[in-house]
């Protein structure tokens, strides 16, 4: 935004300037030019009244006295020549050639028509001028002037030189000036933009500055703040909602599950057959409200993230997992002691264990027995991440199917009866929370592979050398 809007203060500095100082540029060398055609042309003019008894006479040695005394005094060259075009006196007696005539303003002297012009002789600019000598009807002959043009062209170049100085002067004020206001500009859209990045991020809190300057950006502040607390008190709202009602569901549940387990007992086995499925029932809406409770939380509160040793965490989940996988004749393999290398994540302390549960709950679901299920934690392609996987070897999923998967509520086909649908939205709810990203993805030889990227840090968490339990 800065570099744009000074490229564009530069750019219109650029255009006025090319547009003002060329054309007087342009102005001040002809101006230059035609002095130095004038001066010639008066020099010559002065010559030629001097003489034009000399000329009449057709004294040469006179005129050639006259060429050379002008020439000693002034190093401009003069010629003078005769009603038929013959020289008459020059710089070189001896030679024979017109030294530096303009023949068509010869020509016109010789009519009574004073000419001057800017000739270049050998690269060098001359002011040329010819004058008729005598009276304007009837000239006896005409003088030549050709006087150098140094001093004129030399200013010239110092006005061009000026001019790209001023140019130069002006870009760097603009440039100047311009980062100022480009800056006061972009600051305020910045910290808009920071405010919206949080907000997007799930901070609700966010706000942009009350003081924002101009008054365009402060109305657009205003405005932004006022969305962002609209939805705050929506958001909230609803969390509030569901957690209350998942809270006021809870005891009645419980109530409900004591009274039925105690007439299973009081009713015997074949009664307690015929309550089975609403015992199960019961159990499933249970973990549903269970699993409402912890998406509210996940979603109202953003608690502070420290440096958390993955790997210690994934094998304090597979020892706690570990019977139930053995239980359903499931190996259970977690990272080795090299996984020491992987470096430190930063979450929320807990939200990776809820995390491993929920991935882990759903990979012994699906994995038959006599399966493997593989938990691998290795640093991430990009800096600053680490990616732990989830493996199973069950019936795997279609890529629709694992799009849908983090949807609340939802459950593929063949899911086992009970399940909630909420494992996996609570899955996405922390991870994101934690400024990562979850996918579901197909593994080789068949099978989900539930992939989690998350943030990292080279510092050490507390406690982090302690011993690791070995592969199951």
């Amino acid at each position: 935004m800065t570099r744009r809007l000074l490229a564009s203060y530069l750019g219109l500095a650029v255009l006025i300037l090319v547009v003002l100082e060329v054309p007087f540029g342009f102005i001040a060398t002809g101006h230059e030019l035609g002095s130095a055609k004038a001066e010639a042309a008066r020099d010559a003019t002065e010559i030629s009244v001097g003489s034009t008894e000399t000329v009449e006479e057709g004294s040469r040695a006179a005129l050639q006295k006259l060429v050379d005394t002008y020439f000693a005094r002034t190093g401009a060259e003069l010629a003078v020549v005769g009603p038929s075009g013959r020289l008459l006196a020059q710089i070189d007696p001896d030679h024979d050639d017109d030294l530096f005539v303009e023949r068509s303003l010869v020509r016109a002297a010789l009519t009574g028509r004073t000419g001057s012009a800017i000739v270049h002789d050998e690269g060098h600019p001359n002011a040329f001028a010819a004058v008729p000598v005598g009276p304007a009807g009837h000239p006896v002959g005409a003088v030549l002037l050709s006087v150098p043009v140094g001093a004129y062209t030399d200013h010239v170049q110092d006005i061009w030189v000026a001019l790209a100085a001023f140019a130069v002067a002006v870009l760097v004020l603009t440039a100047l000036v311009g980062l100022g206001l480009a800056r006061s500009l972009a600051r305020p859209l910045a910290e808009l933009e920071t405010a919206v990045a949080r907000l997007g991020g799930g901070d609700l809190g966010a706000r942009a500055p009350a003081d924002l300057r101009p008054e365009e950006m402060r109305t657009l502040g205003d405005a932004f703040n006022q969305m962002a607390e609209r939805m705050e008190e929506l958001v909230s709202a609803q969390s509030r909602f569901v957690a209350d009602a998942s809270h006021q569901l809870r005891s009645p549940l419980t109530a409900l599950r004591l009274r039925l387990e105690n007439l299973e007992a009081g009713l015997g086995p074949a009664a307690g057959e015929a309550l089975a499925p609403v015992s199960r029932e019961l159990q499933r809406l249970t973990r549903l409200v269970d699993g409402l409770l912890a998406i509210s939380r996940a979603d109202r509160c953003s608690p502070e993230k420290q440096a958390v040793d993955v790997v210690a965490v994934i094998d304090e989940r597979c020892d706690a997992w570990g019977p139930l996988a053995s239980e359903r004749r499931i190996r259970l393999l977690r990272p080795t002691a090299a996984g020491g290398s992987v470096p430190t994540g930063v979450l929320v302390p807990g939200d990776l264990d809820q995390v491993l549960d929920n991935l882990l709950a759903n990979a012994l679901d699906a994995a038959p027995a006599g399966s493997t299920i593989e938990v691998r934690v290795e640093p991430g392609t990009k800096r600053e991440r680490l990616v732990v996987h989830v493996v199973d070897q069950g019936p795997g999923m279609s890529a629709a199917d694992r799009e849908r998967a983090f949807d609340r509520f939802w459950q593929g086909p063949g899911s086992r009866r009970g399940h909630s649908g909420l494992g996996l939205a609570i899955v996405r709810q922390l991870v994101v929370r934690n400024g990562g990203e979850v996918v579901l993805e197909e593994a080789p030889g068949g099978g989900i592979d539930a992939v989690v990227t998350l943030r990292a840090t080279s510092a050490r968490p507390a406690g982090a050398g302690r011993s690791r339990a070995p592969v199951r």
